[in-house]
């Protein structure tokens, strides 16, 4: 993640300031490889590490240096390489719990306050044994300190998230192009591969759902599930969701194409998600209630006499795909700096639903549209 010392710099200084506030003597930040929920990206965010494989713990005293721990030479290699810690440890045949748990009991006594970043998704076998190993007055999750600043981008991440839209809208007019009968789903989806790779998408939430248009929609439409040999032919449609990962930050986009004219079902429904986006727009405003969002769209869809989805509708994106969900249940208000991707959904019927977005940068008087390809229906 190309960086600077500067953002590293401000991070540190909220991070320590906030655990000062909590009166939190260590902060330890789990991060791992995957995509379980919106606080994954919190290793990212204070190290500058995209964990490309297994699990690691960062433990970062409120007073003196940072130390990350992982389980092999090529974690700690890269995190050298490119993170912002300068002091990473990788012990041999010890487990990153292990190691974690050691040094912690060189720098923890019972009377410090430990937070833990975070309890939704460290394996609770870790932190069972931290608990029992690590003398310490209290154990907190800890994890909102870290990932509620990360809804509000600061400059360099914001160019972060344009350089992603600008590879989303790159892949859906590459598909516009590539598209025709007897292409089969994998052939798209490596084309879309080709697209980003060159330029940085090596990291990409990609998916499609091809089905024929025949009969109201052959189910399961609108689904995204994954590819198959499937060839594309007359009377098909392809909903593409694209979401591209460039330099740890993601961007969503999410189109239809048809192979032939459109059916008319699908030209109707097409108009009610691009008239419900339309509806959300009204409310992307700073200082507005986040759930506005959602409320414009689903009366849109009960106008129309549709089932809305209770989730997917908004979220705000950038480390992670979702950093948060935005639902009917959510508070909150719209700060400039936070990435929307508005994304609305809802049910044709069995085993059958649409779904479109795009995202959008929050700014001082509105919005920013990050994804600027056309928002019309293509029909090839």
């Amino acid at each position: 993640m190309i960086l600077s010392t500067k953002e590293r710099d401000r991070r540190h200084e909220r991070l320590r300031a906030d655990m000062e506030r909590e009166n939190l003597d260590i902060l330890v930040v789990y991060g791992n490889s995957g995509r379980q929920g919106p606080r994954t990206g919190n290793l990212a965010y204070v190290s500058n590490f995209r964990s490309f494989s297994g699990q690691q713990v960062l433990v970062i005293p409120l007073r003196g240096e940072p130390v990350m721990f992982v389980g092999v030479e090529n974690q700690r290699i890269e995190a050298k390489r490119n993170g912002w810690i300068e002091d990473v440890r990788c012990e041999a045949m010890t487990p990153v719990p292990s190691q974690a748990c050691d040094y912690l009991k060189e720098i923890s006594d019972s009377g410090k306050r430990i937070g833990i970043s975070t309890l939704s998704i460290i394996p609770f076998t870790w932190y069972q044994q931290f608990q029992d190993q690590v003398p310490a007055k209290e154990w907190v999750d800890a994890g909102e300190m870290v990932w509620r600043p990360r809804l509000v981008q600061s400059s360099e991440e914001i160019e972060m998230s344009r350089h992603a839209a600008l590879l989303g809208d790159r892949i859906w007019e590459r598909v516009c192009e590539f598209a025709r009968e007897g292409v089969t789903e994998l052939d798209i989806r490596a084309e879309m591969d080709n697209v980003i790779i060159p330029d940085g998408g090596t990291e990409n939430f990609n998916m499609m759902g091809l089905a024929s248009m025949a009969n109201g929609g052959e189910a399961p439409w609108g689904y995204v599930i994954p590819q198959t040999k499937r060839a594309m032919k007359k009377g098909d449609a392809l909903l593409l969701e694209i979401s591209p990962r460039v330099e740890g930050y993601w961007n969503q986009l999410v189109r239809i194409l048809t192979l032939g004219p459109a059916e008319k079902w699908l030209i109707d429904a097409y108009d009610v998600v691009r008239a419900a986006r339309d509806a959300s727009l009204e409310h992307l405003k700073p200082g507005e209630p986040m759930v506005g969002l959602v409320t414009a769209m689903d009366e849109v869809f009960k106008a129309k006499g549709f089932e809305v989805w209770p989730f997917g509708l908004v979220h705000i994106t950038g480390l992670d795909l979702t950093d948060e969900m935005i639902t009917p249940k959510t508070t909150g208000t719209l700060k400039p700096g936070m990435v929307i991707t508005v994304h609305p959904m809802y049910q044709l019927g069995p085993d059958r639903q649409i779904f479109w977005g795009e995202s959008y940068l929050m700014t001082e008087s509105g919005f920013e549209q990050l994804n600027k390809c056309s928002d019309e229906l293509a029909c090839l």
